[in-house]
């Protein structure tokens, strides 16, 4: 059976976000195109629609990240 992917929801810290990630800023989902290093651990956030972000290694997000590797149907 082909694999599929599927978008899941998990809880990462600002190390942990990736391109492609999506997550909800003011209630609005962003995907993230690319992500910067700043001084002190920082990160700065570029979207696709063009905003940006700056977070600290402390911020937690809920982030929606789309993995391969699901069998069988999506429900």
């Amino acid at each position: 059976m082909a694999r599929s992917e599927r978008q899941v929801a998990i809880t990462a810290d600002g190390g942990a976000l990736r391109r492609g990630d999506v997550i909800q800023v003011g209630g609005q989902p962003m995907a993230v195109a690319d992500i910067r290093h700043l001084t002190g651990g920082a990160k700065l956030v570029a979207f696709t629609t063009g905003d940006i972000l700056t977070i600290t290694p402390r911020t937690t997000l809920v982030v929606l990240r789309t993995v391969a590797g699901w069998e069988g149907p999506v429900c």
